[in-house]
């Protein structure tokens, strides 16, 4: 099949995974970096970021979402990876169907809507808010 170097010579456990991601994790130096870490995780190995959120909720959770998530919010455009979200204005009011069927997507369990007007007692933060789509 021609993969031999395209793949880990070996697999390791979820265990072993959290491990070493918990390590990478410690080494940031900032809550704010460790977001950025916990988000670029959660693009590339969903299954491991909610292990970790699970398994480590006391370490995990103040950097996912309150307090760190506010500060990502308000330096959103500044730490930008990949939009999380979709953006549907005023003037998409009466496209909203199509546009939801743009999503890539298919199995959605749950959607959040919000102006961004009240994040976490910051204001209207309007497209910023969309950090929060942890």
């Amino acid at each position: 099949m021609r993969i031999r170097g395209l793949i880990p010579s070996r697999v390791l456990t979820i265990e072993q995974q959290a491990e070493q991601a918990l390590i990478n994790l410690n080494r940031k130096q900032t809550d704010l970096e460790k977001y950025i870490y916990l988000t670029d995780l959660q693009d590339t190995n969903e299954n491991l970021f909610y292990y970790l959120a699970v398994k480590h909720v006391k370490a995990i959770m103040p950097l996912i979402y309150t307090p760190t998530v506010g500060l990502a919010c308000q330096k959103y455009s500044e730490i930008f990876r990949r939009p999380r979200g979709m953006f549907i204005s005023i003037k998409d009011r009466h496209h909203i169907a199509s546009i939801l069927q743009s999503w890539p997507r298919r199995d959605v369990r749950a959607i959040v809507v919000t102006d961004g007007e009240r994040i976490l007692g910051l204001g209207d933060l309007g497209i910023f808010a969309i950090a929060m789509q942890v």
